[in-house]
This record gives C-alpha cells, structure tokens and sequence, in this order.
C-alpha cells in the first residue's frame, strides 16, 4: 500500500470507458529528498467507479489530498525524439481530501453526529481499556524514550 500526501498537479476531469466505468487520470506530484537535493516526483493516479463521480469536483489544481494506493509500478515508453521515458503510476484505493478544504464524502464515511447543548449530551464513560487492566499495564509517559 501507497500512502502519500501530494498535491494535484491539474484539475480533475471525469472520463468514461467504452463500457461506461467512470475514471479519472490525476497528475500528482510529492517532494523527495531534502534541503537543497529536494525534488518533486509525479505520480499518475487512477480513481474508478462512484469515488471518481464523487470527488471529481474537489480535486483542483494546487489542492493537497492523501493517496491510498495500490498496484504503484514504473511504466517505460519511448518519446517522440528516440529516448526513452518513464512514469509512476498508481490505482487509488481511497483519497482523502486535507483540512481546510470542503470536502466529498468518501465511500463508507459516516457523517458527523450533528451538535448538541451540553445540558442534553451523554456523559462520557470513563473505562479503562481492557488489555491494560487485565495485564497490569503501566501506561504512564516516559521522557526517556525515543521516538
């Protein structure tokens, strides 16, 4: 699994097979490297089916998203001028638009609960999770570990 926050490098634009699958080919483009080595890598994305007639409208040149992708391979062809070129490309498993931005419900999102006054809200339960009770856990933070 391909896991990366890009930017799009062109404004979506939903197409249709012959067979009438909906898909969209988005340009993307993440930093590799650091300092002054840093440099862009593009990727090409595939998004299918209900996801790519639901998103297509957010996804806008410039805009961040998160990629979860799969079947990532190194596709070579040969330029009009003899050489030869390659690309990444990707098959999107799921996106997931940044903050910040309006968002799409993605396939299987569950809306937020909508607010309510805190005189008519549900306390919380406090409960201590179960493994760390049962095992005699000791969950309390130490500054000496590394991370």
């Amino acid at each position: 699994m391909f896991t990366k926050l890009v930017r799009i490098g062109r404004d979506a634009e939903l197409k249709h097979t012959a067979n009438g699958k909906s898909v969209i080919g988005l340009a993307c483009v993440y930093d590799i490297g650091w300092g002054d080595n840093k440099k862009g890598q593009w990727i090409e994305v595939s998004i299918w089916g209900k996801q790519a007639e639901a998103l297509a409208p957010y996804l806008l040149k410039g805009k961040q998203i998160v990629i979860y992708a799969d079947d990532v391979e190194l596709e070579t062809y040969q330029k009009n001028d003899g050489t030869s070129g390659s690309k990444l490309k990707a098959r999107a498993v799921n996106i997931d638009l940044t903050s910040g931005q309006q968002s799409a419900p993605s396939q299987g999102a569950v809306a937020p609960q909508q607010q309510r006054p805190m005189s008519q809200q549900a306390a919380p339960q406090q409960q201590p999770a179960p493994m760390a009770q049962a095992q005699g856990f000791d969950n309390s933070f130490d500054d000496s570990m590394p991370f």
